[in-house]
């Protein structure tokens, strides 16, 4: 009798052991899962951050624009202009740099019409995916108002 139960504890000791390996192996799981999910949300913040101060340039600079495609991209060189397009590329520094070596690009369409100054504003990464889009419009003061 005495044999059997010094078996059972051995065994009840073995149970805890692996019921406290599997304990930790979960918990384990779940800081990964929380560290790589705050890794992401870190890059969604610095995107959101880096973005926000673009919108808030393109919009100070809409304020003060005169309509013209030329004068808006002296304001803020370094785009390429097509028509009523301006492109801007950014690398993974969210610095300028050149098409090729782009992570993110934004694209600002340029419209102006009797009353109003317009610019559509989309960023982009990587290939193609949009980030965020937004329409900024004021209204487009002439230089007779403006003497007024």
């Amino acid at each position: 009798m005495r044999r059997l139960n010094s078996h059972s504890r051995s065994s009840l000791f073995l149970m805890e052991m692996i019921l406290s390996l599997l304990i930790l192996v979960l918990c384990c799981t779940a800081c990964i899962q929380v560290f790589a999910l705050s890794r992401s949300e870190r890059k969604k913040a610095r995107e959101y951050n880096h973005i926000q101060t673009l919108v808030t340039s393109v919009g100070e600079l809409t304020e003060g624009w005169d309509g013209n495609t030329v004068s808006f991209l002296s304001d803020l060189p370094g785009g390429i202009c097509d028509q009523n397009q301006i492109q801007y590329f950014y690398d993974q520094s969210w610095n300028l740099c050149e098409k090729e070596k782009a992570s993110y690009y934004m694209e600002l369409t340029l419209d102006t019409d009797n009353s109003y100054k317009k610019v559509l504003l989309t960023i982009f990464s990587m290939p193609d995916t949009s980030l965020y889009q937004t329409r900024i419009q004021f209204p487009l003061i002439t230089k007779k108002e403006a003497a007024s």
